[in-house]
């Protein structure tokens, strides 16, 4: 081999092993890096809700607001003012458990809304303990089905064991109050970010359990104009406490309630059960409103819920005046 060939192959076993030095630092540096691109601006503030909200600060820059949570953090509400004025009113509402504030049909929702004259605010909240939610499922309701007790089919879904799941006191208060306590600040929290935008009348909807988690919190608030429920659930010992909730509201005048829910099955025996039980408690501001509705809900259900939620509101604003 000569001497050119000598010094050609030198060169070329060099190159080849200066780039493979290369290639290892830069892999080693990319390790390292690693862990801080997975650090999200969430985990660096000690805060993070499970929910994306994040992502969805990100996604709506011009609707994200940070709610101020005190010790708990911070919470988004996604905000759109009325599209034609005056404005109706204000609304807040809050997700199901376990969805963000963009979830499902909250979305199409918040822009059918402002669209027909309501400022909306959407929030997410995060899912209850896992024992919370097991012990609620396993309550039953009582009066949804008025036969209830009488098909032999039904087994021991008597009127008298229904009673005594009603009765028994869960081993489990205190968690679910904690859970009650946290959604409780971020209703707080909404309903003051719409009344420093302007709003002095503000209403709150529920959809699925977050239907009593409103109407606990509303139970309490003076500011409360109106109160909706959403396809709602309810467990068992705040379904039987709605009547005499509702009816001491406003000095015994009654509490302004929407319930809108599925016209068939579970859901429209169940809001058939509720109105029959406010009836009898002499409960006055009640409208209950049956319509289609898929389950769970989805985005085409948005248009139709806004329809009958702005109809209510104008319709109660006029009295008012």
């Amino acid at each position: 081999m000569g001497l050119k060939a000598i010094r050609l192959l030198c060169l070329f076993l060099i190159s080849g092993w200066l780039g493979a030095a290369v290639a290892q630092d830069e892999a080693q540096g990319s390790e390292e890096a690693e862990p801080v691109a997975k650090v999200s601006p969430a985990s660096r503030s000690g805060f993070s809700t499970g929910l994306g909200e994040w992502a969805l600060a990100r996604r709506y820059p011009e609707q994200a607001v940070w709610l101020d949570l005190d010790d708990e953090g911070r919470a988004l509400g996604l905000f759109l003012p009325e599209y034609i004025t005056p404005a109706t009113g204000a609304l807040l509402i809050l997700a199901d458990e376990g969805q963000a504030a963009d979830e499902g049909v909250l979305g199409p929702l918040r822009v059918a809304l402002a669209e027909r004259g309501v400022a909306v605010m959407t929030v997410g909240i995060g899912l209850p303990p896992e024992s919370v939610r097991r012990y609620r499922t396993e309550a039953m309701v009582p009066g949804l089905d008025d036969d209830a007790g009488q098909n032999p089919d039904q087994g021991e879904n008597t009127p008298d064991s229904v009673m005594i799941d009603v009765a028994e006191e869960p081993p489990l208060d205190d968690v679910a109050a904690d859970f009650r306590n946290s959604v409780r600040t971020i209703l707080s929290a909404g309903v003051a970010a719409l009344q420093q935008r302007g709003y002095e009348r503000v209403g709150v909807l529920g959809i699925g359990w977050s239907a009593d988690y409103v109407t606990d919190w509303a139970a309490d608030a003076a500011v409360v104009s109106a109160v909706v429920w959403l396809a709602p659930r309810f467990p068992a010992r705040q379904a039987v406490t709605l009547p005499s909730l509702l009816k001491e509201r406003n000095g015994g005048q009654g509490w302004p309630v929407l319930d809108l829910h599925g016209s068939g099955g579970r859901s429209g025996a169940e809001g058939r059960a509720r109105a029959a039980a406010f009836a009898r408690a002499d409960v006055t501001g009640y409208d209950r409103q049956p319509l289609a509705l898929n389950q769970p809900l989805r985005a085409e259900d948005g248009v139709r819920v806004a329809s009958r939620v702005s109809a209510w509101l104008k319709k109660r604003s006029a009295s008012r005046d």
